[in-house]
């Protein structure tokens, strides 16, 4: 319970650090206030305003006429409460209906803003008992749609996602699944923010959330941010596990360790101008290798997508070996290890099809390997079908840039 409370802490000093980095506006505050509704009680509906909502002790505040009440959240049958309802004026209905009607327009928002954050206070009173929520999730996605991600962040931040998946409405957890992934692709160094908001969504033991996490994951794989793509493969590998039939178990045992070789590549550049990085290094390629010895004692078939991978990781792991020997002046075993990286690799380029990620990058590594043992009119062959079949893409350019440098053809 102390961890719960020291992590909701925690998180609670970083949103608010990140909102007021964002420069972005505190809506909670400056539209605080009494949300008048109608309670039904009784022999017809009677005039009320909602003050708020304290969920950890399941209280609504509210007051009739001057007189503060107070509702159970949890007990409201028990009280004779049929439910609340809130009239939206003309205009602000209006402007919802369009939003959720994706006639997306900012002074639509700026319209429902007084009433959407009086609302999105009471989202934890269930929907039986006050239909708020459909407003509220329309507001978010187009706040999404719109681009106006650090609105969508600073609301989905405070929403007690859990407790939303279980009055049925998950669709706040992968707006929030829906918004990190697109903090991640628009800039890197929003991962922090993105990963913070991971963590208040639940994973379900559920195809449809495997896939939709291990995209993310992926994503910061794809961003270099390889640290942090462990951490979220580590979390979503045991829920996958448990799972008897899911097609993404082999992925999620390889993926890390190509992370844990791409960091062993960048701390051994680090290593070579200040020592002190070099136990981080080794830590990092002995970690892939200890992961890889596991995988070899059971490899995924040869007609599954992920052999091509556990190929291309296999070839990564000798160029690391080649290029070692290579620092140490082993001309014949460094030869020997860029011979092995060519075969692991091809070996899995065959196998694979044309679609899949880590294809142009094994094709890369194949070329490269080519160049190290002065095949260069094969180089040369594997850069020129990168760029006819990746056109657009950073393979096409690391392949002509990479065949600009080749000699000439003799």
């Amino acid at each position: 319970m102390k961890l719960r409370i020291l992590s909701t802490l925690l998180f609670s000093l970083f949103f608010c650090g990140l909102v007021d980095a964002q420069k972005n506006q505190d809506y909670f505050t400056i539209h605080a206030g009494e949300l008048p509704v109608k309670v039904f009680y009784g022999l017809k509906a009677q005039p009320m305003g909602l003050l708020g909502v304290d969920p950890t002790k399941g209280i609504i505040f509210a007051k009739q006429g001057t007189a503060k009440v107070q509702l159970e959240l949890r007990g409201l049958k028990r009280q004779n409460i049929k439910g609340f309802a809130f009239q939206w004026p003309t205009a602000q209905r209006l402007a919802m209906n369009n939003l959720a009607n994706e006639q997306y327009d900012t002074r639509y928002l700026t319209s429902v803003r007084p009433i959407i954050y009086k609302l999105l206070r009471y989202l934890e009173i269930p929907f039986e008992y006050f239909p708020i929520h459909d407003d509220c999730l329309n507001y978010v996605r187009a706040l999404l749609d719109m681009e106006q991600f650090n609105e969508a962040f600073y609301i989905l931040a405070r929403l007690n996602l859990a407790k939303l998946d279980d009055f049925g409405y998950r669709e706040f957890s992968e707006a929030s699944l829906d918004l990190a992934g697109k903090l991640i692709a628009q800039n890197p160094k929003s991962a922090k923010t993105a990963r913070a908001l991971l963590q208040r969504v639940q994973i379900r033991d559920d195809s449809g959330d495997h896939a939709s996490y291990l995209r993310l994951a992926n994503s910061l794989k794809e961003q270099g941010l390889y640290s942090e793509a462990i951490t979220e493969y580590s979390r979503l590998g045991p829920i996958v596990s448990k799972s008897a039939d899911s097609p993404y178990k082999m992925s999620l045992k390889l993926w890390p360790i190509y992370c844990y070789i791409k960091l062993y590549e960048t701390y051994n550049k680090y290593a070579a101008r200040d020592p002190k990085y070099k136990a981080a290094a080794g830590k990092m390629f002995n970690t892939a290798l200890q992961s890889m010895k596991k995988i070899d004692e059971a490899p995924p078939a040869r007609q599954t997508n992920e052999y091509s991978l556990y190929k291309l990781i296999r070839s990564l792991i000798r160029v690391q070996y080649a290029r070692q020997y290579e620092a140490l002046g082993k001309e014949r075993e460094s030869e020997e290890y860029y011979r092995q990286s060519v075969l692991e690799v091809t070996e899995g380029i065959v196998t694979a099809r044309v679609g899949l990620a880590w294809l142009p990058e094994s094709l890369i590594m194949a070329a490269e390997a080519y160049e190290n043992l002065k095949l260069n009119d094969a180089a040369r062959n594997v850069y020129k079908q990168v760029i006819i079949f990746y056109k657009s893409t950073k393979w096409e350019k690391q392949s002509s840039e990479r065949l600009a440098q080749l000699p000439p053809p003799a």
